[in-house]
């Protein structure tokens, strides 16, 4: 493999954007093409310099890294994402590989774990962290009540937007769709949850890491 990968960072903390651009610094055959630190200049950088490799932090502040992560693989779909945070909840891990992400590295992950990781994902290959793979590969042997509880993309979309006081009819119009389609998904979300009420979802949404 000849060719230079291309390394997109992107992480709401400066430190740590940098801490990953210094670890692949002296790595073989990769180069960091860009950094970004937000949803939205995340897709632009990965428009702009079209990366092979998006190492994408799950929780960008006001943004969300599974929303950008859709973003750019729906805009760049032969772009691969590795999920960067610190959830090791395999939930969690399961929700971001099936937006099509290629990988998932919690920020334990030393230099050469995740050099190992680029190349493997850059090769079509799925990466899971060693320190969660084994709880990965076992939960995907047991489905249990939790992953019934799984809200889609959508939801996700409107819990964020729940989350930040928006009214159901500000939703529909953010949205394009009616506020009475705002509030049928709002009830089945809280029934899907088992949740009493939007603040208890927002508390939960911020749990999760989706807002």
């Amino acid at each position: 493999m000849n060719d230079l990968i291309k390394v997109l960072i992107v992480d709401d903390h400066k430190l740590i954007s940098e801490a990953w651009s210094s670890l692949l610094k002296d790595a073989p055959q990769i180069g960091v093409c860009g950094t970004a630190d937000s949803e939205e200049s995340a897709f632009d950088q990965a428009i702009i310099h079209k990366p092979d490799i998006v190492l994408m932090d799950i929780n960008l502040g006001s943004g969300s890294g599974l929303s950008a992560a859709t973003k750019i693989l729906d805009s760049l779909p032969k772009v691969r994402v590795i999920g960067l945070s610190l959830h090791d909840d395999i939930t969690y891990v399961k929700k971001f590989l099936s937006l099509g992400a290629k990988g998932y590295l919690t920020k334990n992950t030393n230099k050469s774990e995740l050099i190992n990781a680029i190349h493997a994902v850059y090769k079509g290959e799925l990466f899971i962290a060693v320190e969660i793979k084994d709880r990965y590969f076992a939960s995907l042997l047991n489905v249990d009540e939790s992953e019934k509880k799984e809200l889609t993309m959508k939801e996700i979309e409107i819990v964020k937007l729940i989350s930040q006081g928006l009214t159901s009819k500000e939703i529909g119009d953010k949205l394009f769709v009616s506020h009475r389609t705002i509030e049928t998904h709002r009830h089945n979300i809280l029934k899907k949850l088992d949740l009493p009420n939007a603040a208890q979802l927002s508390s939960w949404a911020k749990d999760k890491g989706y807002v």
